[in-house]
């Protein structure tokens, strides 16, 4: 294994302090996690000459336009919109999808009063694919990225409103926050992972400055350790 260095102070890392499953090195010079793929990336630009643009430090007390940061005395609340302009297309393209299958498919049905088996069975797929992309259109008008942390205990919310999913974790079990590329057949797009007992994905529809915001300020909330 090439012989790993800490970004921050130059120490060489050990490999019994490396963890490739889980994405993290610890320094134990300066008692930092770092995350392992980045730190390649880095060195993999640096001998071609080349850098990351580096990113400004955030200001928790002026979040960038769509995201928030609340100090409610017991605990803190933070966040983003994922409101985006993506909503102008899928409106449209889901009225005339769910108009078309779904009407067509259920409606029809309904208008007759007549049940017919194998046509239901038929419009399965689209009725499910209309509640799945229903919902992230709603997520582009209207949704929201939120994390509360009360103490050691933290929870990341995405949904509309009140309705959404919920992901529990601990502060004191986070060993590292970072940000991940994924990549599908027909797209890619970016996430925040909160490496700890459990791995945590979230925020795959924020901006790149909003999604920054909340993984910057995840990184003041938690106290990465060795694991």
């Amino acid at each position: 294994m090439p012989t790993l260095t800490c970004p921050q102070c130059s120490t060489t890392i050990e490999p019994a302090d490396v963890n490739v499953a889980t994405d993290v090195a610890f320094c134990r010079s300066c008692s930092k996690a770092f995350s392992l793929s980045s730190t390649v990336a880095d060195r993999a630009l640096s001998s071609l000459g080349l850098s990351r643009t580096p990113r400004q430090p955030i200001d928790i007390s002026n979040p960038p336009k769509g995201a928030w940061f609340h100090d409610l005395g017991s605990e803190f609340r933070f966040g983003a919109s994922t409101r985006s302009f993506m909503a102008l297309f899928l409106v449209p393209f889901m009225l005339v999808w769910s108009g078309g299958s779904i009407g067509g498919i259920y409606g029809s049905q309904i208008n007759s009063g007549k049940f017919d088996l194998m046509l239901s069975l038929f419009g399965i797929p689209f009725l499910l694919g209309s509640i799945f992309f229903w919902a992230i259109t709603l997520m582009s008008i209207w949704g929201k990225v939120e994390i509360t942390i009360r103490g050691d205990e933290g929870t990341v919310f995405s949904g509309v409103g009140h309705i959404g999913r919920r992901k529990h974790f601990k502060c004191s079990d986070i060993t590292i926050v970072r940000e991940e590329l994924q990549r599908t057949q027909k797209s890619s797009y970016h996430e925040v992972i909160l490496e700890g007992a459990t791995r945590i994905k979230f925020g795959s529809m924020l901006n790149e400055e909003r999604r920054y915001f909340i993984m910057e300020v995840m990184r003041t909330m938690v106290a990465p350790a060795p694991h």
